[in-house]
């Protein structure tokens, strides 16, 4: 976990991300779009993680942008989601982690067009590319290192 290394940025993070889901929800609101409360559990967890990172790349300013960023994604994407859950069976349902929103509408966009072996195709095809290509660069480092320790020698 990341939070130990930056307690303060946790905190900060947990915050500005609540306040993001709180903005999103009031925006969605004025836009008479359905409400997504937001939840303390996926914005702690989230946000604070947020905060942790974005503490370390932009100090202070990086931890409350990142993770207000953070809150009003968490809000915005489920409501992009709901349509495609709904047409998969899980009509007002809806999930709370950005990566989970992101994934499942493109997914669920994709199933309009495809079949669903295709889909599953398609997914096991782009793990099978990423395996291979872990496997690649680490064989390509491990050569590297090779010839520089057989140069170093002579």
């Amino acid at each position: 976990m990341v939070y130990p290394y930056a307690p303060n940025a946790v905190l900060i993070g947990f915050l500005f991300s609540f306040l993001g889901g709180l903005v999103g929800l009031f925006l969605l609101g004025q836009m008479k779009l359905v409400l997504i409360l937001p939840g303390v559990v996926p914005h702690f967890f989230t946000g604070a993680t947020a905060g942790v990172f974005g503490n370390a790349t932009g100090g202070r300013r990086g931890a409350m942008i990142g993770a207000f960023a953070n809150g009003l994604l968490i809000t915005f994407l489920p409501v992009l989601l709901l349509p495609v859950l709904g047409a998969i069976g899980f009509a007002n349902t809806t999930f709370s982690d950005a990566d989970f929103g992101v994934i499942g509408i493109l997914l669920g966009n994709l199933a309009r067009y495809l079949s669903p072996m295709a889909i599953t195709g398609l997914v096991v095809a782009l793990f099978a590319l990423l395996v291979a290509y872990n496997v690649l660069a680490k064989n390509k480092k491990a050569t590297a290192e090779v010839q520089e320790n057989s140069g170093a020698k002579e």
